[in-house]
Formats: C-alpha cells, structure tokens, sequence
C-alpha cells in the first residue's frame, strides 16, 4: 500500500479541519461580540481554548507534518520550490495570528467576562 495517498488524505482532513474550524469560531464569535450577554462570553472562551486546544491545534500539526513527509517521500518536490516556500511561510503567519493576536483576544475575552459577572 502507498503512503503518499494517506499523506494527502492527512494533509487535505487536516487543512479542512483548521480552516473550517477557524471559520466557524470567527463567525460564533462576531455573533457573541455583539451580546452583551456575561454568560455568553463565558462559554465562548470556554468553547475557544477547548476547540483550540483539541481541534485546530492538532489539525495545524497535522497539516505541517504531512505536509513536511509528503515533500520529503516524494522525488519531485523540494523544500527549495517556491510553492513550498509560499506553504510555509503562510503557515508560518497563520500561526503567529493565532499564537500572538488570537491569543490576546481569548484572554481580554476572559478579562471582559470576569468583569461582567
């Protein structure tokens, strides 16, 4: 049996999930941005940093790793090609967004939300 197909398979699931995932907590949390509701807050922190921890977080390794071991078994790709170049440096971004700015947010999150009880 071939590994490369279950790389990708690993890959795409992987990429789908982080994405998909941080699609969906953005648009939650434009809705709860808008309550003035503590409880509400409360729970989408709670929701966040499980999700993130749990979700995005293993679907971001994944996609790096499978990403690294599909470059690294197949012949013509290389480290050096200038689509692997961009991968990189947009996960390289993406995860700065999420461990700098997103991570500040989650935490004023819960500030406002002890304010608020």
């Amino acid at each position: 049996m071939l590994l490369e197909p279950w790389l990708h398979f690993l890959h795409v699931l992987g990429a789908i999930t982080w994405v998909g995932g941080g699609v969906m907590l953005s648009v939650i949390g434009m809705r709860v941005r808008q309550s003035e509701n503590a409880g509400l807050i409360r729970e989408f922190v709670k929701t966040l940093s499980y999700a993130g921890l749990r979700i995005l977080a293993p679907a971001m390794v994944t996609v790096l790793i499978s990403g690294a071991l599909l470059v690294l078994t197949s012949p013509g790709w290389k480290f050096t090609q200038l689509w692997i170049l961009l991968a990189l440096g947009a996960f390289l971004v993406a995860f700065l967004i999420g461990a700098v700015y997103l991570s500040r947010i989650a935490m004023e999150l819960q500030r406002l939300a002890a304010a608020r009880i």
